[in-house]
């Protein structure tokens, strides 16, 4: 299941959980910024039914439905249904496996690496309070339960590690250098001291990115996640 889903259930962040009342056996988990997990029975048509016309309410009235498939069966069922017109998106998820790739190395010369806290979020063009207002409810619930790091240059935010999501089990990383900054290996340390701060806390990192994404996936590899797995998802 994605990350987002174990933050649902865990109260982490808010959302819905929409279970088949006749038998049980298909259910829908979603977050109050709009992100669905599909699963269960596909053919269960009355709650099919409804998951469709949920989501067409909700794009109706300019909500988001962004849905994630939790398998090739599911994938067949939302192109074929006809009550709500979704786009197809191949993304690809991993688990981190080398805990050796952690060692930190310094810093280059006036560059230095804070815990994220509301003064950096008031300060960020990438993960702002908009953001975090988004994903999280509010941004003191993001300091109080996610965890994130970004790196300075004379004072200036140039890359940020962030949880998108997390619960008491998985974090879900989202990561962003500036464009000025890039190539200098920033994101791999902010990396490293998140996936740090993760297993010191017990939580098992995640990595999802589109399959395109080939510097998201190099990346990836690169800090020590593997066992890559490919999903659906609709929007």
């Amino acid at each position: 299941m994605p990350a987002f889903v174990h933050s649902v259930l865990s109260r982490t962040i808010k959302g819905q959980v929409f279970v088949d009342s006749g038998s049980g056996q298909s259910f829908l988990i979603g977050t109050d910024a709009g992100i669905y997990f599909v699963a269960g029975n596909t053919r269960n048509h009355p709650f099919n039914h409804f998951i469709f016309e949920f989501g067409r309410q909700r794009k109706h009235n300019d909500g988001r439905f962004t849905l994630f498939s939790s398998s090739s069966s599911w994938d067949l069922v939302i192109k074929e249904q006809q009550s709500i017109s979704l786009k197809q998106m191949r993304r690809c998820s991993f688990i981190f496996k080398d805990k050796d790739v952690i060692a930190e190395k310094n810093l280059p010369n006036q560059y230095y690496m804070k815990k994220i806290d509301e003064d950096l979020v008031k300060n960020s063009s990438e993960f702002n309070e908009g953001y975090y207002q988004e994903y999280w409810g509010s941004v003191f619930n993001f300091i109080e339960n996610g965890v994130g790091y970004a790196i300075l240059h004379k004072e200036k935010i140039v890359c940020e590690c962030t949880s998108i999501f997390s619960s008491d089990r998985f974090a879900e990383i989202d990561i962003a250098t500036h464009k000025d900054y890039r190539g200098k290996g920033l994101a791999s340390h902010t990396a490293k001291a998140f996936l740090k701060d993760c297993l010191m806390n017990g939580i098992m990192p995640r990595w999802d990115c589109d399959v395109a994404n080939d510097t998201s996936v190099h990346l990836a590899k690169k800090l020590g996640f593997s066992d890559r797995v490919e999903h659906s998802i609709f929007y």
